[in-house]
């Protein structure tokens, strides 16, 4: 699963910007993103965070 950080990446030149469920996302040029893009949460408790997955149906 790709990394996922608060904020915009240092140089932005290397990544594509996209909005995905109303998010704006910046994208690795490495990450899939033909099928789109989901943005769900994962952890539990106090650890929640978010995460990014490409779609693969």
């Amino acid at each position: 699963m790709p990394a996922v950080y608060v904020g915009a990446p240092a140089d932005t030149n290397e990544y594509t910007l996209t909005e995905v469920d109303g998010v704006k996302v910046y994208i690795s040029p490495f990450v899939s993103t033909e099928k789109g893009l989901k943005i769900f949460l994962s952890g539990f408790g106090m650890f929640k965070g978010l995460a990014v997955a490409p779609l693969s149906y």
